[in-house]
């Protein structure tokens, strides 16, 4: 019995188990390999039900260890969540009152990837939801520093170039 990889089928890309088909084959380097599969007559497949494509109604989304972002509930997803929509909370710790960015738990971390300055990261953790980023350390250093401020560190790279101050006025 030669089995086939191809499948000429509206809808779907495997058989039903057990399932009567036609087809019409070549022979290639490959082997044998079928060119047109149909059902019995010329008809089409009935087809597996495991693997629908096209217009076949969406399958319910299976939870793989993902989760609903509004509730963390691990059998729906946000767009299906019953309950209103909640507060944001941080991705580190969970806590509603800050954003990672200022996470103080993730700043303590041995493993931490901080894209803060060391200097503003003890200071960034005021605000619960201060739009995220810092503008506060340039004036800072300005007033803070009794002497010339030092010439202003590269930030982040949180866009093109063009957004980013180059040089003092």
């Amino acid at each position: 019995m030669e089995t086939t990889s191809k499948l000429v089928m509206e809808g779907f890309r495997s058989l039903r188990e057990g399932e009567a088909v036609e087809f019409t084959f070549q022979r290639s380097s490959k082997g044998l390999e079928a060119l047109r599969v149909t059902g019995p007559g010329g008809g089409a497949c009935s087809g597996s039900e495991r693997r629908p494509k096209g217009k076949a109604p969406p399958l319910k989304r299976k939870p793989k260890g993902d989760r609903c972002y509004n509730c963390g509930g691990l059998d729906h997803h946000a767009k299906e969540c019953g309950l209103p929509p909640q507060p944001k909370k941080c991705h580190y710790c969970q806590s509603i009152n800050h954003m990672v960015a200022q996470c103080p738990h993730k700043a303590l971390a041995p493993t931490s990837s901080s894209s803060q300055d060391p200097q503003t990261s003890p200071e960034s953790h005021g605000g619960p939801e201060e739009g995220g980023r810092s503008s506060s350390s340039p004036q800072e250093g300005s007033s803070s520093a009794g002497d010339e401020p030092p010439p202003p560190q590269p930030p982040p790279h949180r866009g093109p170039p063009s957004q980013q101050r180059r040089r003092k006025p």
